[in-house]
């Protein structure tokens, strides 16, 4: 009985975590459809889809029985808000129009590594010197992608997808704050809700825009804040809560490029270029070797 539980849970992290990094992975190439459509900006597109997010998520809040935030913390949510969703919503969105979802998947990877180097400098969390080999590597890749394009030329989209994922990373960091005090659905709700809000004060003017979207806009847009943006966080925790090892969940992420680049050419008949391949590779070789030292520990 023992071991079919273990098994089942097994099972589960697995099932769970790759539903999480699957929605994550299609939101790479569902928001460049979008923006390619040329119908909707950048900040269009992430003010929109975490409108209808928000939306869609507070009768969820309510069934969930979600509690309200203590006051102490209305602040920490802000800026994990900001952080996560509207910092990151510009950045990420801003990229897409400039860089391949596969490219910007691979960057987006690193968010493990420079979460750690956070850690290292805001907690004193040691990291080995192989873990250093590993997060080195890895933004060699991220020099590689920045420079060669085409003719060493610098990428400024690859500037734009790192920005976002310093942004993701700090957003992590944030977490610890809630974690003692408040479960995951909560968190994702108030860091979402805030995120939301503050996009509608920057980019309120796009809700100006929801009668003349066509069907297809309608679809994009409902899918990524359904999936990508509510029930991918959710499987993402159901997998932390069945895991033995964190680690068995955050290898996951390293599926993410993979997925991102066969999805973008599914639907968009879109190829990796050279220096994605490349610089790829070695940020993920170098993520991969973070991570297994991480693992030791």
């Amino acid at each position: 009985m023992i071991m079919r539980n273990y098994i089942l849970k097994k099972y589960a992290t697995r099932f769970y975590a790759f539903l999480a990094v699957f929605f994550w992975a299609s939101a790479f190439v569902s928001t460049k459809i979008v923006l390619q459509s040329g119908q909707l900006s950048a900040m269009d597109l992430g003010t929109l889809r975490y409108f209808f997010a928000a939306v869609l998520l507070l009768p969820l809040a309510i069934l969930f029985k979600v509690r309200l935030p203590d006051s102490r913390d209305l602040s920490k949510f802000a800026i994990s808000g900001i952080l996560g969703y509207t910092a990151y919503m510009f950045f990420f969105n801003t990229a897409s129009t400039m860089i391949t979802p596969s490219t910007a998947s691979v960057i987006n990877a690193i968010c493990p590594g420079v979460t750690a180097i956070f850690a290292y400098f805001l907690f004193y969390e040691k990291i080995s010197w192989k873990g250093i080999f590993g997060l080195g590597i890895s933004f060699i890749g991220i020099l590689f992608l920045s420079l060669w394009n085409g003719s060493f030329s610098l990428n400024i989209g690859v500037l734009y997808m790192l920005a976002a994922a310093l942004c993701l990373s700090m957003y992590n960091i944030s977490q610890r704050s809630f974690v003692k005090r408040y479960n995951a659905m909560e968190t994702m709700t108030h860091c979402l809700l805030a995120g939301s809000l503050f996009l509608l004060l920057c980019h309120g003017k796009s809700l100006t825009l929801i009668p003349s979207l066509s069907k297809q806009m309608w679809i994009h847009l409902l899918y990524l804040a359904i999936f990508p943006s509510i029930l991918s966080y959710y499987c993402w925790a159901k997998a932390m809560e069945c895991c033995n090892k964190t680690t068995e969940v955050t290898n996951f992420m390293f599926v993410t490029p993979m997925l991102a680049t066969f999805l973008s050419f599914l639907m968009i008949k879109e190829f990796p270029t050279w220096s994605t391949y490349f610089g790829g590779a070695l940020i993920l070789l170098g993520m991969l070797l973070f991570q297994i030292e991480k693992t030791k520990k």
